[in-house]
């Protein structure tokens, strides 16, 4: 451990540099019984407050597994440490399914049952949830915490990028006593070596950067919050998950939820899993976080050990479908050949399919690559464009230029076989006037991918705020999809607020507010998404609508323009029967709703439901006069 030395009076005082941890783990000491017994807890993956047990029932919620708990398993492997993996979100998501009167207190009382059983000493905490006032006492992670401050017998710990976020929040509200900022598993070797052992335990695998004592663990010391000094190195990537995969039952997440569209996509009763290749990116996007959290650039697990990992969950799970947790999954051009080619004869023999929700980097895609992606089984990704005005597109930083982002676009067309989108923010920075809004609805209908997903600025991070100088201010919703902030789907009118077609009457040059913002995006989604879609027109494939609207419906499942649309795409396939289903649909909502009854009066497809088409063509035209409405914006 690194020492400082000062001379008094010709003697040699050796002070510890983390003394503070030293003192403060022997006062826990003094109060807890320290056994060697850990569990790790992966919280729910919702917002308490916008809950809907529909959803859950539909699988409609993410599942994603506990890979954050696992890689610290695995840091921690062979040091004597008894470790369980306790994912609450898929338990509590599993009840729901099976009994829809479990409430949050029943998730207490399984995390109670949980606690009861294990007898832990320490428990460590992770957190996938969507930002919003993460501090709330309704909030996954800060209920169970409130509820486990109230036994009082454990040590707990916290780590992830939402609670990095929150260190001191979370310490000075006494709901936790340590926090491991950033990325985790040198810094939890460092904390695990000093509670049991008084020092720095021993290399734990070969990914460990150094058995030094680690910065960026937080705690609260003498009223005081105290940060431990030592090495701020990075993780070296190396060797794979397999031997966690033990305390995961990973075959089963696809009966309590999905990881995203895709995943449904590939098939609702399809066992899903993750893998990742690399950790972060190359891009540093003034808005995130990544680069923060994990620092520039880019590092890789070696892909054969990524191959590895697949072959096993493929073989002995019975895995077949796959999401990339990559933020940059193209950022190292050799080792994603390599991986790719390695996923071909998986693809070929077991017919497995992959999908990166998180997006790729439009400027690494060419021929090469995208033949690859597509023949090892890909069926879908987005990328990242953001901004469709360029002089928002330079203040992001975005390593594209429009007329780029054009091309590629265009390369795109020519793999009609991949669900492929687009990711767009509006309300950036809270800076953006609608101007610049209407630029980006505009550049999305011209580049014409099968999608645009669009979200509203939030901030998720202070350190991003303070080091890209940004309003602390501007984006609120607690959700990047507003549509999520309500469990009906729903997003409310308020005084003084413009929505519908009227949101186009907006002064040019004004800066929405947060609730107008709102209310731009429900305009924008639906004439880009519907009223728009490529794949409505004659030269578009309805199939490929169908397939992403019905798996998004899983979780909006009282949105009745869904409905509406996947009816109009079944006509357009000759599929009458199932149009009626989905047109029945529309109609029981419409019945029971009178939000929704105005919305389709505000956009002129009360008349659609009314009289609807029951030819292709028919469909076409019907469209087309809707389309005309938008054209000086589209």
């Amino acid at each position: 451990m690194s020492t400082a030395s000062i001379a008094i009076d010709d003697l040699e005082l050796v002070v510890d540099p983390n003394i503070d941890l030293i003192e403060y783990i022997q006062l826990l000491k003094e109060k807890h019984a320290i056994t060697r017994k850990v569990m790790l807890v992966q919280t729910p993956q919702f917002l308490l407050e916008s809950f809907n047990p529909e959803i859950a029932k539909n699988r409609g919620y993410y599942a994603y597994p506990p890979t954050g708990l696992q890689c610290v398993i695995k840091a921690l492997a062979g040091k004597g440490i008894d470790i369980s993996i306790f994912d609450l979100n898929y338990l509590f998501l599993k009840k729901v399914i099976e009994n829809t009167t479990f409430s949050y207190a029943d998730l207490l009382s399984l995390f109670d049952e949980e606690l009861d059983k294990q007898q832990p000493s320490i428990v460590g905490f992770t957190c996938l949830t969507a930002y919003g006032d993460i501090l709330h006492e309704t909030h996954p992670l800060t209920a169970v915490l409130g509820h486990l401050r109230k036994r009082g017998k454990e040590i707990v710990i916290l780590g992830g990028p939402t609670v990095t976020n929150e260190a001191e929040n979370y310490l000075k509200r006494g709901l936790c006593h340590f926090v491991v900022t950033k990325e985790g598993e040198n810094k939890i070797q460092f904390l695990m070596g000093m509670v049991y052992h008084g020092q720095s335990s021993e290399p734990a695998c070969s990914e460990s950067a150094s058995s030094e004592p680690a910065s960026g663990i937080y705690f609260l010391h003498r009223g005081q919050l105290k940060q431990t000094e030592g090495t701020s190195a990075r993780m070296v990537l190396a060797g794979n998950l397999i031997p966690t995969y033990a305390q995961v039952p990973i075959e089963a997440y696809k009966d309590v939820g999905s990881l995203n569209p895709y995943s449904r996509m590939a098939g609702r009763d399809v066992p899903f899993g993750v893998f990742q290749l690399n950790r972060g990116c190359r891009a540093n996007c003034r808005f995130c976080d990544v680069t923060k959290f994990m620092g520039r650039g880019v590092r890789s697990y070696d892909a054969k050990s990524v191959i590895e990992e697949l072959t096993y969950l493929i073989c002995e799970r019975g895995i077949r479908h796959f999401e990339v947790l990559d933020d940059d999954f193209l950022g190292n051009r050799e080792q994603v050949i390599e991986l790719l080619q390695g996923m071909i004869p998986l693809r070929t023999r077991f017919n497995i399919t992959w999908a990166a929700n998180n997006g790729l980097l439009a400027l690494t895609l060419d021929e090469e690559l995208l033949n690859l992606i597509r023949d090892s089984g890909c069926i879908g990704f987005r990328i990242g464009v953001e901004s469709g005005n360029r002089e928002m597109l330079a203040r992001i930083r975005k390593p594209a230029s429009l007329p780029f982002l054009r091309k590629k676009a265009e390369l795109l067309q020519h793999y009609p076989e991949m669900f492929v989108g687009a990711n767009y923010i509006l309300g950036l920075f809270g800076e953006e006037t609608f101007s610049q809004m209407l630029d980006t609805l505009t550049f999305a209908n011209e580049i014409n991918l099968d999608w645009s997903s669009i979200t509203t600025f939030q901030f998720t991070s202070k350190e991003t705020a303070t080091v890209e100088n940004l309003k602390s201010k501007g984006g609120s919703a607690t959700d990047f999809i507003p549509a999520k902030d309500n469990k009906y789907g729903e997003i409310q009118e308020k005084d003084g607020i413009l929505s519908g077609k009227a949101v186009f009457t907006l002064p040019p040059n004004e800066i929405p507010t947060p609730d107008q913002v709102k209310q731009i995006w429900f305009t924008f989604n639906l004439i880009t998404n519907y009223i728009n879609n490529k794949n409505l027109k004659p030269e578009g494939r309805p199939e490929k609508f169908i397939a992403w609207v019905e798996a998004i419906q899983a979780s909006y499942p009282q949105n009745p323009y869904m409905c509406l649309f996947a009816a109009l795409a079944h006509v357009l396939l000759g599929r009458e029967e199932l149009a009626m289903q989905q047109l029945r649909k529309a109609k029981t909502i419409l019945g029971l709703s009178s939000y929704w009854q105005h919305r389709f009066n505000q956009f002129q497809l009360a008349k659609l439901v009314e009289q609807f088409p029951m030819s292709k063509e028919q469909v076409y035209t019907e469209l087309a006069s809707l389309q005309k409405e938008y054209v000086m914006w589209l």
